[in-house]
């Protein structure tokens, strides 16, 4: 595994803490530097959008530099495959997709219909509305409860965002399109999915299959977030692709 700088950038509603320690076992000799996007964790006060923040970030890097992203995160770490951003040399998305919110005829999961409930929600009754996303982030894990406990133990709801910053992050995700960036790019890119992802669902690549910079891996088992039951498989596939 050669030598980077890697960049982890947490996904919507959970800021730096979210990674539970992966970021120690994947750098080995790496920099690992943990991100907070604006509005959360020790980042609360930076007024900027999420997107200028990222672009301005991935951009200004002066060395060979690795993006890991989740969720929201990962659809953000896309913007690094710009010509803008010469020295991000790979990105590795864990459940996320090039646009989050698509025609993807699903009912459940993330689409326009649910991100309108779920901003409705924050502001009639935010506390259930963050523990409900708590619950569907590890839904369908062997170990679902005590991965949920383990989630509200860490995250202590007074120290996640304001709804105001909650629901600015909810408005951009309609408006990031990563697709023609794929297409286009010659940088190595990773997708990581899970199999009992509850809040993406099944997502298509077929555009990207014959695309040889482009790697596929597929957690089976594994909930919308699985650094705490799964960490073992998520540090094998991204030491491998490293």
């Amino acid at each position: 595994m050669s030598k980077h700088k890697i960049l982890f950038l947490h996904g919507w509603l959970f800021d730096r803490r979210i990674w539970f320690g992966l970021d120690r076992i994947i750098s080995g000799g790496n920099q690992s530097v943990l991100v907070d996007l604006p509005g959360y964790g020790k980042n609360k006060e930076n007024n900027s959008t999420l997107v200028s923040y990222c672009r301005e970030i991935f951009s200004s890097q002066l060395s060979p530099t690795v993006i890991i992203g989740w969720s929201f995160g990962g659809t953000l770490a896309l913007l690094g495959l710009s010509r803008y951003c010469p020295n991000i040399e790979k990105i590795v998305i864990i459940n996320s997709h090039p646009l989050l919110i698509g025609n993807n005829g699903l009912d459940d999961g993330i689409n326009s219909k649910n991100i309108e409930i779920i901003k409705h929600n924050l502001v009639s009754n935010r506390e259930e509305t963050l523990k409900k996303f708590f619950f569907e982030c590890v839904k369908g894990s062997p170990h679902e409860m005590n991965d949920y406990k383990l989630l509200i133990k860490s995250f202590e709801l007074s120290t996640l965002p304001n709804n105001h910053t909650l629901i600015r992050g909810l408005d951009n995700l309609s408006n990031i399109n990563n697709h023609k960036a794929l297409r286009d790019t010659q940088k190595e890119v990773l997708f990581i999915s899970s199999e009992k992802d509850s809040l993406l669902g099944e997502r298509s690549y077929s555009e990207f299959k014959n695309k040889k910079n482009i790697k596929f891996s597929f957690l089976k088992n594994a909930p919308h977030m699985p650094f705490i039951s799964f960490k073992k498989e998520i540090i094998d596939v991204v030491n491998k692709f490293l």
